[in-house]
């Protein structure tokens, strides 16, 4: 019987401390931690109509624009913004939709699990990072700079005094 081949979420997460992770990680997308800052765009979708009880409709849609403001502070919010990843802006968007019905208690399984999936795409999740190329790194301390001093002694060379030796 043929075995099923490679799937997106199969398998363990490979070890960060591998030199085999350290050289496919160099091709990926780095998102840096502290989140981001910047201007974001408004709330794409239409605003939302409640069905059974039009007086939610304003506390529904408050909800739904502090969710995307909030996300939008997510270290992913970085890569949503830059133009190779705009079309996940509407998804995005459709997560938090999503997001706000399932915090209803009418929400279904049903819901709960489409969330899932616009979570993996979107990369709020670390399959999603994987399967977008993203990670997360943290930020650094630059460098101190070196000082020139008067009292700096020079180290020769190893490498000149073995020529010098042969």
């Amino acid at each position: 019987m043929p075995s099923g081949g490679a799937r997106t979420k199969a398998g363990r997460m490979p070890d960060p401390a591998s030199e085999a992770f350290q050289q496919r990680a160099g091709g990926l997308f780095a998102l840096p931690a502290n989140g981001y800052r910047r201007p974001h765009p408004k709330f794409p979708l239409p605003p939302y109509a409640v069905k059974d009880d039009p007086s939610q409709e304003e506390r529904w849609n408050r909800r739904e624009r502090e969710v995307w403001n909030e996300l939008w502070r997510y270290p992913q919010g970085y890569a949503w913004s830059r133009p190779q990843y705009k079309y996940l802006q509407h998804i995005v968007a459709l997560y938090v939709r999503q997001y706000v019905l399932c915090e209803s208690p009418d929400a279904k399984a049903a819901d709960r699990a489409t969330l899932c999936r616009y979570a993996d795409s979107i990369g709020l999740t670390p399959q999603g990072l994987r399967l977008n190329g993203w990670r997360i790194v943290a930020d650094e301390p630059k460098p101190a700079r070196a000082r020139k001093s008067a009292k700096v002694v020079p180290f020769p060379d190893p490498r000149d005094e073995w020529a010098d030796m042969q």
